[in-house]
């Protein structure tokens, strides 16, 4: 049997992941298929663990169904824990144009299993609503070495966070050319008063001046010297 787990998550929380409900301009529906696999080799094999349906990415409308693991499996993961091996998810996610997109990712079997499989999927959207990352974790990630017996390990007890990017600033320059061409037209018409000093308005013509007659001083001190002397002998 299926076990249904329906609700609203509170996961568009603004200040855990940097944006603003009320401005998400995109809506629509997304499932992920769930696969995992409790081997311990290089070429895992993957069997089908459930299906996560985000009905709405605005609301965060959350439907899952998740197969509760058989015996095997239950030995398969206390097994995989004693190794200190990892369990490995692989998520299918199909979007709206009918595009299927894989991802995988990984938690420690122990932490898994201490946790009563208790654990969280976190799909991470970019700025069009596209699934760009679904990562795992457990709570507690690090484990500690305590006996589970096979009644805990029966049913998946799974959180779902979306986890919208936040966008950076984007400068106005549309507004910034305006101002430049109002200044612009303001200064033709005689409009915009130059109420800057003297040095600031004229100092590109004094520089040179003023560096001119220093060299200048600079380059003659034996002729200055020589009109001194020479008035001193009358």
């Amino acid at each position: 049997m299926f076990r249904y787990v329906c609700g609203f998550l509170v996961f568009y929380t603004p200040w855990i992941f940097g944006f603003q409900p009320d401005i998400v301009e995109y809506d629509g529906h997304l499932s992920l298929n769930l696969q995992h696999s409790f081997d311990h080799v290089k070429e895992p094999q993957f069997f089908d663990r459930g299906t996560v349906d985000i009905q709405s990415i605005r609301t965060g409308a959350v439907t899952l169904k998740q197969k509760p693991l058989s015996v095997e499996d239950k030995q398969k993961l206390k097994a995989l824990a004693e190794k200190d091996g990892l369990y490995r998810l692989r998520a299918f996610v199909q979007a709206l144009d009918g595009r299927e997109t894989s991802f995988l990712t990984f938690v420690k079997a122990c932490s898994l299993a201490e946790s009563h499989l208790s654990d969280i999927l976190t799909v991470s959207l970019d700025h069009t609503g596209s699934v760009i990352a679904v990562s795992m974790s457990t709570s507690p990630a690090i484990c500690e070495g305590r006996h589970i017996s096979h009644e805990h390990l029966q049913h998946f007890n799974t959180t779902v966070f979306v986890k919208h990017m936040e966008q950076g600033p984007v400068p106005d320059t549309a507004a910034y050319i305006q101002k430049l061409e109002k200044e612009r037209e303001a200064r033709e018409r005689g409009e915009t008063k130059d109420n800057r000093s003297f040095l600031a308005k004229y100092w590109m013509y004094i520089v040179p001046v003023v560096i001119f007659v220093v060299l200048s001083g600079a380059a003659n001190p034996d002729g200055g010297a020589g009109t001194g002397g020479g008035g001193a002998g009358r």
